[in-house]
Parts: structure tokens; sequence; C-alpha cells
């Protein structure tokens, strides 16, 4: 006859027998509950996370890319009712190419207009920093030597170059005034094409 302890042992291996299948299948269960939830779920969570701060971030590129393409829509309509005559206006500003004679017979009209002699002209032109579409803004510096000249007429002179219609900078002024002579360093600029 069984003892006690044998019969609780048989019993339990009966019990193990019997249940085996249904026993590993639950423990198999907990254990890839316990992975998801310590491993799975977490990397899920953080992968969801980058999603949606990338769609973020898709979303505001989207945004501001429409408000630009919005606003080259209204540039270029805008541009679109610009007349001939005033785009004819703008060029002469801001030209589009560089005819050395064609300055220097504008710039000694205005000279000789004002009632003075120009002497000599100097000329060196740079590439600027600045870009505009397929284009750069060229730098066209020009030194200007005067004669006969008066510090009322110098004044008008000036006057009318910062008033001209092509864009001039006066960087630099030298006038003397017993000599009857001045220098003016100024800067013009042009596109040009790359």
């Amino acid at each position: 006859m069984l003892n006690r302890q044998q019969k609780s042992k048989n019993d339990f291996n009966l019990f193990l027998n019997n249940y085996f299948n249904v026993l590993m299948v639950v423990f198999v269960i907990l254990i890839l509950a316990f992975s998801y939830a310590l491993i799975l779920k977490p990397k899920f969570n953080r992968t969801m996370n980058a999603i949606e701060e990338n769609i973020e971030q898709q979303q505001l590129l989207y945004s501001s890319q429409q408000r630009k393409l919005n606003s080259l829509k209204l540039v270029s309509e805008l541009y679109g009712k610009i007349n001939e005559s005033d785009l004819e206006r703008f060029n002469s500003v801001l030209p589009n190419e560089y005819i050395q004679e064609r300055l220097f017979g504008e710039v000694e009209e205005i000279i000789s207009d004002s009632g003075f002699v120009l002497n000599t002209v100097q000329i060196a032109t740079r590439d600027l920093e600045e870009e505009v579409s397929s284009q750069t803004v060229r730098e066209i510096e020009m030194t200007l030597s005067l004669s006969t000249i008066d510090y009322v007429g110098f004044k008008n002179l000036l006057r009318i170059l910062e008033k001209n219609l092509r864009l001039f900078d006066i960087d630099e002024v030298d006038f003397s005034p017993s000599g009857n002579a001045a220098t003016i360093r100024l800067t013009t600029y042009y596109y040009k094409n790359k």
C-alpha cells in the first residue's frame, strides 16, 4: 500500500499527465504576455510616437510650402499686371547685362549736362554673395575724377546721381574747392546670368 506522501506525489503526476498540455499553453501565454509588456509594448509606443512626430513635421512643412506657393502665385499675378513700360524702367535701374560703353556714356552725359568735365574714369567689377534665382548680382565700382566744379554745382551733381533712374550708391566723395576738382567713388549694379 502507498503511503500518503507517495499518494500525493502520484496524484500530482496524474494531474500533470492529464493537464500538461493546458499548463504548457498557459505558461507560454504568460511568457508571451510578459515579453509583450516588457519589450514589445515600449518599442511599439516609441515607434508610434516617432511616426506621429514625423507626421506633424511633414504637415508643418507642407503648410509652409503651401504658404510659399501661394505667395509665389500672388507675386506671379502681380508681375503679370505690370506694364511693359514699367518693366523697362525697372530694367534700366538694375539691368540684366553690363555694357561698359553704355554705362560710361550715361555717367558722362549726367556730368556734362551738369556743366562739369569728366577727366578720368576707373571701373572695377565684382560678384556679390546675393543670388536671385539663377542670376548673380554683380557690382560695378566707378571712380570719377571731375574738374571745373564749384560747391553748389557739386551738391547738385550728387543730388542728380542719387535721383537718377539707374541705381547708384555714392560711396566716397573728395571735394577740393581750391583746385576746382572732385573725386566721386560710386557703385552701381546689374544681373549676371550664370
